[in-house]
């Protein structure tokens, strides 16, 4: 398809703009998110060290205790993926008088009241397996469905060099679920008396609400972008218009005229003295010498027409037998040398026709010229999609590939039992009842270095069939 230089710039201004445009958004949304992340994630850090600092160390140890005690001693421990099951209830219900305890309702209640005054989606405390990188719930704040205690979760990747240092707590992890959207989790450590870490302080904060926020406002940003694109392509376009494309216009009406009325590109009135100005001269100076090429070129390109038509005549002429008018030797010798640079698999076939000196010294050369004639006839019937050769008087050959070469084996018993009932066809003259020797090989790039190693297998497998025939045929 053919563009115009005015349709080529529009794409080109349309493009550029856009990709600036784009880039721009891009460059403009990370960075309005990497901002959103690292505010929410202080902010989860903040909180979850203001919870750490807040909880009674001493009732949470109470806790731990009794839930490490109740863990340590289950033997079928079921984690949260199994959340819903028979198992996964039957294993959280021995935790389940902790919540009774006294211990589990003051901090349980703690946890809450600052869950609310902060804002937050949750709080919870969780105490580390380091031997199964596991968490394991203590005291969740949610009223309604909270994680149970023993319920079990694990150490996601960020999180393992927490297993080293269990100071560090847990570092925000932000993530996208279809159950929660998104948000970000937080762990601080929580230390006893003697600066061992008891558990940690979680905090999950929703983030649904800002990206949702972050979304529209990218929305925004990209219309207003197609505004500002649709305006920039339309001052752009028009600029081009009046100072580059009128005067190229101009220039090729003036050439399209030439082509057909010679009329002269010195009528053209383009009174600049830059680039297009300096086009137009050049044009007018070379039109005087356009003319005497034209001529030179029309004469001399119908002679190296006519030149080539007869290379090509005569080169159709070299490789075709004059008797069969199927390829001749020299045809072969070109298309064997193609073969010798190809992978491709191919066979060879070579057909020896018996008995053509007895035919022309009985009943004379031109019936030994049927007798070719006819066995060749019977070659090309059989192999429709394969090139034949008439490489000696009464030798052919066939180069097989595609869907000749997959059937070789049915085509070469196909050729080999025509040419038995033409010989025994007692109602032809004895020059239409032909019979040959054939014998073919495959090449096989492990073996052979080329045509000439494939022909000599064939060649012997024809000798081969020719004393074959020669004992049962008595030729």
């Amino acid at each position: 398809m053919r563009f115009s230089l005015r349709k080529k710039t529009i794409v080109l201004v349309i493009s550029i703009t856009v990709i600036i445009g784009l880039v721009a958004v891009v460059i403009f949304n990370d960075t309005i998110n990497d901002i959103i992340q690292t505010q929410y994630k202080e902010r989860s850090i903040d909180i979850a060290n203001l919870v750490s600092l807040e909880v009674d160390p001493v009732r949470v140890k109470n806790i731990q205790r009794t839930i490490r005690d109740i863990y340590y001693k289950s033997e079928n421990k079921v984690w949260s993926d199994q959340w819903g099951t028979p198992e996964f209830d039957e294993y959280v219900a021995q935790y389940s008088f902790i919540e009774e305890t006294e211990d589990f309702k003051v901090v349980r209640d703690e946890l809450r009241k600052m869950q609310d005054v902060l804002d937050v989606n949750c709080l919870y405390l969780l105490w580390m397996d380091v031997d199964n990188q596991c968490l394991i719930y203590l005291v969740d704040a949610d009223y309604e469905e909270p994680c149970p205690p023993g319920c079990i979760d694990p150490i996601y990747l960020q999180d393992l060099n927490v297993l080293k240092d269990p100071s560090i707590g847990l570092a925000p992890n932000i993530s996208n679920t279809q159950e929660y959207g998104w948000l970000i989790a937080t762990g601080m450590p929580v230390f006893d008396e003697n600066g061992e870490v008891l558990a940690y302080a979680t905090v999950d904060i929703s983030m649904n609400e800002i990206v949702a926020r972050q979304t529209r406002f990218l929305t925004y940003t990209i219309i207003i972008f197609l505004i500002l694109t649709i305006i920039i392509c339309f001052a752009g376009i028009f600029v081009v218009s009046r100072v580059i494309l009128r005067p190229i216009n101009r220039l090729s009406h003036a050439a399209e005229q030439y082509t057909s009325t010679r009329k002269s590109f010195s009528e053209l009135k383009i009174n600049r003295s830059d680039e297009i100005g300096i086009l137009a001269d050049s044009m007018a100076n070379m039109e005087a010498e356009i003319g005497n090429y034209i001529e030179n070129l029309e004469k001399t390109t119908n002679d190296l027409i006519s030149a080539r038509e007869n290379a090509e005549n005569l080169n159709r002429i070299a490789n075709i037998d004059a008797l069969t008018r199927v390829r001749n030797k020299r045809a072969f010798d070109i298309d064997a040398a193609k073969l010798n640079e190809t992978k491709e698999p191919y066979g060879i076939v070579m057909i020896d026709q018996n008995g053509l000196k007895w035919i022309n010294d009985t009943f004379g050369h031109v019936k030994g010229d049927i007798s070719i004639k006819t066995v060749c006839k019977v070659v090309c019937e059989v192999f429709k999609h394969s090139p034949v050769y008439r490489v000696g008087g009464d030798e052919f050959i066939v180069i097989l590939k595609n869907d000749d070469f997959n059937d070789r084996e049915s085509l070469i018993q196909k050729l080999t039992e025509t040419f038995i009932n033409l010989f025994h066809n007692k109602e032809l003259s004895p020059w239409e009842r032909v019979t040959a020797a054939v014998g073919y090989s495959v090449f096989d790039s492990k073996r052979d270095k080329g045509v000439d190693d494939v022909l000599k297998r064939a060649d012997a497998a024809m000798y081969r069939q020719k004393r074959t025939l020669k004992e049962e045929l008595g030729l």
